[in-house]
């Protein structure tokens, strides 16, 4: 709309001739642009009511305009996405007779910050289809959007029309689609992607180093700093949150310290999202003195820092000190949707404090915090543990998403309250909802691998994945999905059973209430009800 400021000038020219003549000649270019100056003014004013937050008074401004151009609506949709209105914001797009690219890619971006990636997408696609030409900022702004997982092939169509329309040597646009690589976890196209941007910046290399973090690959991660300080690139904020995320990882407390150090060195103390960074570092260490002694030393602290060594706190069993901090926290008027919650939850839990439990729910409800999958599980367990299994239960109904920890908090308090009947039959409606049971859930039904049983010399996480592989497992497993309901299952092995699949497969006779009988080198294990034959010795 460049030409609405000349042609301003002219019509304010045209007010001020002073000769009495009949006829005013009005400039060829208002009459072919179709300037309206009461509509530039009306415009005006729909966007001073939208600075000032009153989005009615706009819209009722806005449905009173005559002659409304691209301008006016285009002004309008951008308050509704401002104010969180996508549904309005959409209602008022689909209504335009003509669209230019700044109309979808505002919508585009609107759906984007918001994590609706799928609502982008389509009107990434729908906006082709109409001829309108795509530039470096729609597609930037489009792919800003893809966090999820299961996006990644959609990354890769918006990929095609990058280099279909020669925008991959664009700087901006390779970053944001290098950062979506990231963020939907396929850091092999990603680094493919890196090392085909011929100039690349510190974004590119911040985004990779997130990538790297985010999965665990710490020394790549390390690698990707050390490189970008050789190359000469000055690190960030955003660039020392990710390195310290991967130090976290590493369990090297000495590299920590080294990057506080250049925190130090680049002036970035100041910044409270560095200095959070580093304060998690510290908290996550266990190393209580130092992350206390950096937090009332930063010069400025949020509620992320106070949420940071609250949990610091509880997890070295300071309980006073954590419930004193938060009470800090409460006065200091920070968001209180970013509370703690789920960390005063489990102090709750664990001393059996139904009361404290109860108003942190109430806080947790009042600040929408319990949507939140974390918040939601943890009232959920500490209703369990406190025995309350009937709010247990209404909490756990309600959760938005039931998790595999929901159903083990449930599960581990019917068990440790010698409900072992109904812990089982939550553990069979689990499977049955295709819910995947983990070791915490085995562990919470009476049953804890056993990784002495595993013979390769490799991790003790690996050890215990390697134990549900043994050959009767898998036989057991097969004749499950393969053999009627309730029906005996007998094993024949060649080999002695391992202690961990004896105690695996009285869980599972109970689970699944068969019979099952395995024959090993030893003597027939008759497994019913949960119990074995041989009375757990052979």
């Amino acid at each position: 709309m460049n030409y609405i400021k000349p042609c301003t000038r002219k019509i304010n020219n045209l007010v001020t001739l002073t000769a009495p003549k009949p006829h005013i000649h009005v400039d060829a270019s208002i009459v072919k642009t179709g300037f309206d100056p009461n509509t530039y003014r009306s415009n005006f004013l729909v966007n001073t009511f939208l600075q000032r937050g009153d989005l009615i008074g706009a819209r009722k401004l806005f449905d009173e305009i005559p002659h409304k151009n691209i301008f006016s609506t285009n002004t309008m949709i951008m308050g509704y996405i401002k104010s969180g209105n996508h549904s309005e914001a959409r209602t008022l797009f689909d209504s335009m007779f003509e669209r230019t690219a700044v109309t979808w890619t505002m919508l585009i971006g609107g759906y984007a910050q918001n994590n609706r990636f799928r609502e982008a997408f389509g009107l990434f696609v729908e906006m082709g289809r109409h001829g309108i030409g795509l530039d470096h900022v729609s597609l930037a702004t489009l792919l800003s959007g893809f966090t999820e997982f299961d996006s990644v092939n959609e990354v890769k169509q918006v990929h095609a029309n990058v280099v279909k329309l020669g925008y991959d040597s664009t700087l901006v646009v390779s970053n944001s689609l290098l950062d979506s690589y990231c963020k939907t976890r396929n850091l092999g196209l990603a680094c493919r992607l890196f090392s085909d941007i011929p100039e690349r910046n510190s974004v590119t290399f911040n985004a990779l180093l997130t990538g790297y973090s985010k999965e665990g690959f710490n020394h790549e991660a390390i690698n990707l700093f050390f490189k970008m300080q050789e190359v000469g690139y000055i690190p960030t904020e955003f660039t020392f949150a990710a390195i310290l995320t991967a130090g976290i990882q590493l369990d090297d407390i000495e590299f920590g310290q080294q990057v506080h150090g250049f925190v130090v060195k680049c002036n970035f103390v100041w910044d409270v999202f560095v200095t959070n960074a580093l304060l998690d570092f510290y908290s996550k260490h266990d190393r209580l003195v130092e992350a206390r002694k950096l937090f009332y030393e930063m010069p400025e602290v949020d509620g992320i820092s106070y949420n940071v060594l609250v949990t610091c706190y509880a997890w070295n069993g300071r309980m006073k000190e954590s419930l004193e901090l938060f009470r800090e926290l409460q006065f200091t008027g920070f968001d209180r949707r970013q509370f703690p919650f789920a960390t005063l939850l489990s102090i709750a839990a664990i001393s059996f404090n139904l009361d404290m439990g109860r108003q942190i729910h109430s806080q947790a409800i009042v600040t929408d915090a319990i949507s939140e999958i974390l918040v939601g599980n943890s009232v959920v367990d500490m209703y369990a543990k406190c025995g309350k299994f009937e709010e247990a239960n209404r909490v756990f109904a309600d959760l938005a998403h039931q998790s595999s920890v929901a159903w083990t908090a449930m599960i581990s308090a019917y068990v440790q309250k010698g409900l072992h009947e109904d812990g089982l039959k939550l553990f069979i409606e689990m499977q049955r909802a295709k819910i995947n049971a983990d070791a915490a859930t085995y562990a919470s039904t009476g049953y804890k691998p056993d990784s002495s049983c595993a013979l390769h010399n490799v991790d003790e996480e690996v050890k215990v994945e390697s134990l549900k592989y043994h050959s009767e497992r898998i036989a057991i497993a097969f004749a499950l999905i393969s053999t009627p309901k309730g029906s005996p299952i007998l094993v024949l092995k060649n080999l002695r059973a391992c202690i961990d699949c004896h105690a695996a497969i009285k869980v599972i006779s109970k689970i699944v209430d068969r019979e099952i009988t395995v024959r090993d080198t030893s003597r027939f294990h008759h497994f019913k009800d949960g119990f074995c034959s041989c009375r757990d010795y052979w």
